[in-house]
């Protein structure tokens, strides 16, 4: 909990310290350590859920088995998951550890706090909150939605059905 507690407090003190980065300059990387981006992912013609999240979150770790379990419900059909952790390169170990302990089969991303703040704002328009957070791209590749905050899964799917 402290951890999480002085992340955020490092992520505010962050966030403000580089609000001149460009949003070219926001680098992810796969568990591989190969550099990736968010535009990777999103509208390959299904609905991409991001869910954003940090290895020590305790609602991430409470809700990950719902988010796995609709991946592969869906990923053959109309929507996949990517997850996109803010423990940074330098807690890679505890990210990967998160994956394992809750079977994620679907692709997860790794930056630095402040980062994937900026990448999330770049996107909404909003201020970062905190983990768990969600975006909803649709097919094409356009945000339909965020929300900080767990999601149950029920919405999720009633979210896409309505907006087909």
């Amino acid at each position: 909990m402290f951890k999480s507690i002085m992340r955020l407090m490092m992520l505010v003190v962050m966030v403000v310290s580089t609000w001149s980065v460009p949003v070219m300059a926001i680098e992810l990387q796969d568990m591989q350590g190969k550099p990736r981006a968010l535009t990777d992912y999103t509208g390959k013609g299904k609905w991409l859920i991001v869910m954003f999240w940090v290895s020590d979150c305790l609602i991430c770790n409470k809700e990950a088995k719902q988010y796995q379990q609709f991946h592969q419900q869906h990923k053959n059909k109309d929507a996949s998951m990517l997850g996109i952790s803010l423990d940074g390169p330098e807690n890679l170990a505890d990210a990967k550890k998160f994956i394992q302990d809750h079977k994620l089969t679907f692709p997860n991303l790794i930056g630095e706090a402040q980062q994937v703040a900026l990448l999330y704002m770049d996107n909404t328009g909003q201020h970062w909150v905190g983990t768990p957070t969600f975006l909803l791209f649709n097919p094409q590749g356009q945000l339909k939605a965020e929300q900080s905050g767990a999601v149950p899964v029920k919405l999720l799917e009633d979210f896409i059905q309505a907006n087909r």
